[in-house]
């Protein structure tokens, strides 16, 4: 069976060593079969694992929901508590989305209201807009 140093999944996965120490730290990667020497040796599958958090975490899941899909994944679990996860995730996108939506307009209309000339005494739309929504 052909495995990997650290070194060499880092390479094939463009994970950098020390996330991929951290991710068998928090529990995402299974601990790697260890050499005599006490060096790490990875299945070729730890490839595909590591692309799978870095995806999910460009995707916005947090490392707790990372680590439940990974277990499901692992342990054959139910798809409903996969879609479950993934049914949250959703919620909480389009709530930054709306978020978000609301700063775009603020500040596009903020923008437009600003000469952007003159000392900040005078008053700035920008900063005006910002504490406002502070409030």
């Amino acid at each position: 069976m052909q495995t990997l140093s650290i070194g060499e999944l880092a390479e094939r996965s463009g994970v950098a060593s020390q996330a991929i120490r951290f991710y068998e730290k928090e529990k995402l990667m299974p601990p790697p079969r260890r050499t005599d020497a006490n060096y790490r040796r990875y299945p070729l599958e730890a490839v595909d694992r590591l692309q799978f958090i870095v995806h999910a975490k460009q995707w916005g899941f947090t490392l707790q929901e990372i680590r439940e899909l990974l277990m499901l994944q692992d342990a054959n679990g139910d798809r409903a508590q996969a879609k479950r996860i993934a049914g949250e995730k959703l919620h909480k996108v389009r709530e930054q989305i709306k978020h978000l939506t609301r700063i775009e307009a603020v500040l596009s209309k903020t923008l437009g209201e600003c000469a952007g000339e003159g000392p900040m005494q005078e008053g700035c739309p920008i900063v005006e807009a910002i504490a406002e929504q502070a409030e």
